[in-house]
């Protein structure tokens, strides 16, 4: 098998247990994968999801950044809970993600679908070892629902791009992809803003396909996106829903740049 992205044989060895699980494959050679800069878990901001371990003490308070303090003082999150990144943002992941989203090759999605997978399910609270934590806790009751949703593109967006990489991504969870939200009109890309001109953006461009508001009602919801920047799109997304009356909405990226 060849790396998706340099294209050189990722000289693995094949097991069993790698041909039968859909999980282990993970599309990319070391060499490329090392390049990626993973967000460990344990010491990331407990609400956007960034690494804490490249911050100065200074903007960290509770395991939470600066940031997302501001959030919380402006009273923006709504019903926005928090955000899970699995990747820090370097020149290496723009060039990848570039690829990805600007240049059509929706196949680069394949190579983190063994992180991204592992990630939603356990969100969703339907990896093993939650299972298995509910057991050991004596809680048998079902497990509580979850609804996973791609943020969306405009339709300009879609058309010139031909896939959204958010729905790309949620579909690597392996469950139900609820395409819930709808874009406004066209705007200008994301990426061409800076953080003063996304923080600032006015009218919310997301809108609740009202179908779904019976199926969101009370239940928890998970948002799908590639990067979180300032979190601003994420919470605006949220806001839409709140007209359903969710439990909470979450959110998943990719990277957090």
């Amino acid at each position: 098998m060849v790396c998706l992205i340099c294209g050189q044989d990722r000289q693995e060895r094949m097991t069993f247990r790698t041909l039968l699980s859909a999980d282990s494959s993970p599309g990319f050679c070391r060499t490329c994968r090392e390049k990626f800069v993973k967000i460990p878990q344990g010491h990331s901001c407990r609400l956007c999801g960034r690494d804490l371990g490249l911050m100065d003490e200074k903007f960290i308070s509770g395991s939470v950044c600066t940031d997302c303090r501001r959030w919380e003082k402006s009273g923006g999150n709504g019903c926005f809970g928090r955000n899970i990144a699995l990747y820090s943002y370097n020149d290496w992941m723009k060039e990848v993600i570039t690829t990805f989203k600007f240049r059509g090759d929706a196949a680069l999605a394949v190579g983190f679908r063994k992180e991204f997978r592992a990630a939603g399910r356990k969100i969703i609270g339907k990896d093993w070892r939650t299972h298995w934590e509910r057991l050991r806790n004596g809680k048998h009751h079902p497990r509580e629902t979850c609804v996973i949703v791609p943020m969306p593109l405009s339709g300009n967006r879609l058309k010139e791009r031909g896939f959204n990489q958010a729905e790309v991504l949620a579909e690597l969870i392996g469950e139900p992809v609820v395409p819930a939200l709808c874009r406004i009109g066209g705007e200008r890309k994301q990426s061409k803003k800076n953080r003063r001109e996304r923080l600032e953006s006015g009218e919310n461009p997301f809108k609740l396909d009202e179908a779904f508001s019976e199926v969101l009602h009370g239940t928890k919801v998970l948002l799908i996106d590639d990067i979180y920047t300032t979190g601003a799109t994420l919470r605006r997304a949220a806001a839409a829903f709140e007209r359903a009356d969710p439990k909470c909405v979450d959110s998943l990226t990719l990277i957090h740049g």
